[in-house]
């Protein structure tokens, strides 16, 4: 014969017992309860040891309890995360009835003396009246309780159940306790390999992000087109991030009053939101705006309840994007300076972990780098297009000034043809050097041009240091623009006009 078969014939042996046992008014010989009790446990170990699920071993256990004690129903209850008794496993037992017990319990979480307590007629036990009126109304006249204990810590407890009052002997709640045993350390061993799984999966995650930053880093030596670095480094972002929506943006400090951040690259925005989140600046309460004042990576980890945000512009695009929780991350130089940011949303409340975070620190630091060298790029192109510009414009005397036309720094060719030091040309000191009846003239045709921000040209007398007197110039200005369009500074030149 065979060990399955054995063991079919144990537990059609053991269920016929328990049957007789219910139908028979007379006690079972003590023989005859070691041996029902003995076959239990024998298949309890035996399915314990096969079972693939924490439900296999559920099942395992209350077939046991049933067997071995001859009970009616059972179940099995374990402590919640917030220390709460609820149920994991039953049977026979209604919904409502369910709802109404999860949660009590006759120990503490932290109770160390723990024992089986038996209630052999519940009608005349000393149990609240609100609670036995519960469990009578389910049709159950006895119970125990059988706590579950793993390293000496209560995890829950094992509940038999009987239709009528019942004596409990001494084997019978030893008998249970053993099974509770084998029950607790089969969920905790449950326990530790679903552990082990997830640490394994974990581990896993964050290998296959570690590869994706390396192979990003390789590409972005190599790859010169910076829009599709700027999309890869996005989805490596809310791949690593396990975010829904991600997105990454590049400061202008010079723009508004505290800077704006340019949107760069987004994954998973609406074409609404990729609009209205183009340009965000210093006062936006969204977690990007904020974490321009804070210089310092910012969480929304719900957002309906984030107090930065309540009743904003923001929050209403946020929740009508589908987005509840964000992260923004601040992306600096390796100088400390601000460069831009990496955001990631998700469609529930979450709040990052440290291993995500950290990931994505290290992508943080690709991403700076990213944009630190495209504005190093950018800068070179502008000062090739300034010395271009001037050279186009065929200078004799060459200057450069801000958007509003003012010297922010020592004009060397200027000071050397005007005469005019530094403190005398400083700002808007340098229109001073035109003659007394010219600069009207050339004010109101600067701030025109200033104005409508296009290239500029006016005749005008000039102070000549040299050969003190005034020469007759055209004064020529072009400005050099920022990426929004707006004017970022102006280039020009006075050239004199041969016979003024």
């Amino acid at each position: 014969m065979t060990q399955s078969a054995s063991l079919s014939l144990i537990d059609a042996a053991t269920v016929a017992t328990q049957r007789a046992r219910r139908s028979q008014p007379l006690a079972l010989s003590e023989l005859a309860v070691a041996n029902r009790l003995r076959d239990a446990l024998y298949l309890l170990s035996d399915r314990l040891h096969r079972a693939n699920s924490i439900d296999e071993i559920y099942s395992a256990a209350m077939d046991a309890i049933e067997s071995a004690l001859g009970c009616d129903r059972s179940a099995i209850l374990l402590f919640d995360s917030a220390g709460v008794m609820q149920f994991v496993a039953s049977r026979g037992l209604s919904d409502a009835y369910r709802a109404a017990v999860s949660g009590h319990s006759p120990w503490q979480i932290d109770a160390t003396d723990t024992g089986p307590i038996a209630v052999a007629d519940v009608a005349a036990s000393d149990l609240g009246e609100a609670l036995k009126s519960t469990v009578l109304e389910e049709g159950i006249c006895a119970v125990a309780f059988i706590p579950l204990v793993s390293d000496g810590a209560l995890i829950g407890k094992f509940m038999a159940y009987f239709r009528e009052p019942y004596t409990f002997t001494k084997d019978d709640l030893a008998g249970s306790l053993v099974i509770a045993r084998q029950l607790a350390f089969a969920i905790q061993r449950q326990r530790t390999n679903a552990r082990l799984l997830a640490r394994e999966a974990e581990l896993d995650e964050e290998l296959n992000a570690t590869r994706m930053l390396q192979a990003l880093s390789i590409e972005m030596a190599h790859e010169v087109d910076v829009d599709a670095l700027y999309a890869r480094l996005v989805g490596v972002a809310k791949t690593i991030m396990r975010a829904d929506f991600a997105s990454m943006q590049q400061y202008f400090p010079h723009l508004g009053a505290k800077g704006e951040l340019k949107l760069i690259g987004h994954f998973g925005f609406s074409d609404e939101a990729a609009k209205f989140w183009a340009w965000v600046r210093a006062d936006s309460r969204c977690t990007c705006g904020v974490a321009i004042v804070r210089r310092e990576r910012v969480i929304a980890a719900d957002v309906e309840n984030t107090e930065f945000m309540a009743g904003t512009t923001d929050q209403a695009q946020l929740l009508a994007a589908g987005i509840r929780a964000a992260q923004t991350t601040p992306l600096l130089s390796r100088r400390g300076e601000l460069v831009g940011m990496i955001t990631t949303h998700w469609k529930v409340p979450h709040s990052p972990s440290e291993r995500d975070l950290r990931l994505l620190d290290i992508l943080a630091r690709l991403a700076a780098d990213l944009i630190e060298r495209k504005s190093h790029d950018e800068e070179l192109r502008r000062r090739e297009e300034r010395l271009r510009t001037l050279t186009q414009l065929l200078i004799d005397v060459p200057w450069q000034a801000r958007r509003d036309g003012a010297f922010e720094e020592l004009q060397p060719a200027w000071e050397n043809y005007t005469g005019q030091t530094w403190d005398a040309h400083a700002g808007h000191g340098w229109v001073d050097a035109f003659h007394r009846d010219d600069r009207a003239g050339v004010q109101t045709s600067l701030s025109a041009a200033f104005f409508a921000a296009q290239p500029y040209s006016h005749a005008a007398r000039l102070w000549h240091a040299a050969s003190q007197q005034y020469r007759r110039c055209m004064i020529r200005a072009t400005p050099i623009r920022n990426e929004d369009g707006s004017v970022r500074e102006w280039v020009g030149a006075c050239t004199e006009v041969q016979g003024g």
